[in-house]
This record gives structure tokens, C-alpha cells and sequence, in this order.
């Protein structure tokens, strides 16, 4: 019963992230929802910048201090350890959908491109399908926590994801920020309040990338060490990749 319990909360936490990352997608690129990050801000100047400072902070403390290993280890001592990923997938939709409610936006044009509205429209659903690509070239119902309650309510025994590197991370090493930042930047029009989440969420994809390749080092030790230095971080460059059925080495 209680497996039962943990896998159902894993599905309500799979859906709350799923459409946190949905509306999140549509608020920052001002597309049709009942309030879009060009609506008029409903706060003064100062309360504003205050109130959007406040829910950068909530979303990078909560997406990086749950995702480190002393965190993980603290957790589950209260929570069942197979409810662990799922309970920050849970968190990680909550702060989207606080960011889509309450972000305070600037209607101020910082640079309009009318005329590129559909080639910049499209490579910001490609950069947003390369995330959503690379989290199923690993395993994506790991990573957004199915799998582990899944395995443990079948009675199967739950293996951790091992070190590899499909298509998209034989070319960057985390295609995942690489769509993300495909996603958040093109954008034909784009408005101070925009522009400030947007670089936000930048300066966030950098200071998540160091925590996490560290923890990765950690883990994988001289292999990962390698990988680093065969494949870029987050954009493809000639000659740095791995051979298809290549293998990284320790």
C-alpha cells in the first residue's frame, strides 16, 4: 500500500513539473496565456525588483540545494527515499508556476526584430525540444522521478543511472541547459522584465553547471575529468566530441 502511495505522489509531482515547465516555456516567451511576462507589473519599481529577486532565490536555492548529494542524504531521512527526486520535481513546477504568477515584467522594449518573429519563434521550440530530447537520451523517467517508486512498487530493484554519453552528449556535455538557453534568448521582442528573467536564468544555468559537474567529478572521478576535456559544456565546436560507440576512459 504505501508503494502504492509514493508512486501516486510521483505521478501528481511528474504532472506539477511537467506543467510548471509548460507554463513556464509560454509565460517567458509572451506567448497566449492570461498573464504573460509583458502584462503591465502590478507592483511599484522597488517592490518589483524585490519581489522578482525573491523568486530567482527561491527557484536557485530549491534547484540546486535539493539536487546535491548532503541534501539527498538529509531528505530521505524523512521522506521514502524512492519519493526523493520526485518530491523535487514537485518543487522545481511549484517555483515555475510562482515565477509565471508573480514576476514582475517591464513593458520596455530592449529590441524588437518583427520581421524574425517566425525563424526566432522556431528556434525557440527547437532549443525547448532539445531539452526535452536530451532528458529521454538518458532516462527521463528517472529523472523526473518514475522511475524509482515504479521499480520499488513492482518489487524490482531500483540501479542508479550509469555514466554515458548518447547522441546529443557525445557533442555537449548538458544539452539540457543548451535548449534552455536556445529557449530563453531567441526571442524577436524582447522587453526589460523579459530581458532580466532571461539573464537570471542565465547566470543560474552557469553557477547550477558548476555545482553539478563537481558533484559529477565526485562521482565518476578521472572518466567525467575526461569527458570534460573531450566535449564542450554546452555548445558543439569542430573536432571536440566523442566517436559514435566511443567510450570515455578513466
Amino acid at each position: 500500500m504505501k508503494t502504492t502511495i509514493v508512486f501516486a505522489y510521483a505521478l501528481l509531482s511528474y504532472a506539477i513539473g511537467m506543467l510548471g515547465l509548460v507554463v513556464f516555456i509560454l509565460y517567458q516567451g509572451d506567448l497566449p496565456l492570461p498573464r504573460t511576462i509583458n502584462g503591465e507589473p502590478g507592483h511599484a519599481l522597488a517592490a518589483g525588483l524585490a519581489l522578482n529577486v525573491g523568486l530567482m532565490l527561491l527557484w536557485g536555492v530549491q534547484h540546486s540545494v535539493m539536487a546535491r548529494p548532503g541534501f539527498k542524504q538529509w531528505f530521505t531521512r524523512f521522506i521514502p527515499q524512492a519519493a526523493e527526486r520526485s518530491t523535487y520535481v514537485l518543487a522545481s513546477g511549484l517555483c515555475l508556476l510562482a515565477i509565471a504568477a508573480y514576476w514582475q515584467g517591464n513593458t520596455t522594449v530592449v529590441w524588437a526584430w518583427p520581421e524574425l518573429t517566425g525563424p526566432l519563434r522556431a528556434l525557440s521550440f527547437a532549443g525547448w525540444g532539445i531539452t526535452v530530447w536530451a532528458t529521454f537520451q538518458i532516462n527521463h523517467f528517472e529523472l523526473f522521478g518514475l522511475k524509482q517508486p515504479f521499480c520499488e512498487m513492482l518489487g524490482r530493484p531500483y540501479s542508479r543511472h550509469q555514466f554515458v554519453t548518447p547522441f546529443l552528449y557525445r557533442y555537449m556535455r548538458h544539452p539540457i541547459q543548451t535548449g534552455v538557453l536556445i529557449g530563453i534568448w531567441c526571442q524577436a521582442v524582447m522587453t526589460q522584465g523579459q530581458l532580466l528573467l532571461t539573464a537570471a536564468m542565465t547566470v543560474y544555468v552557469f553557477i547550477g553547471l558548476f555545482y553539478e559537474e563537481r558533484d559529477l567529478v565526485a562521482e565518476f572521478g578521472n572518466r567525467y575529468r575526461n569527458y570534460m576535456q573531450q566535449v564542450p559544456r554546452l555548445f558543439p565546436r569542430p573536432g571536440k566530441r566523442i566517436a559514435k560507440g566511443g567510450t570515455v576512459e578513466e
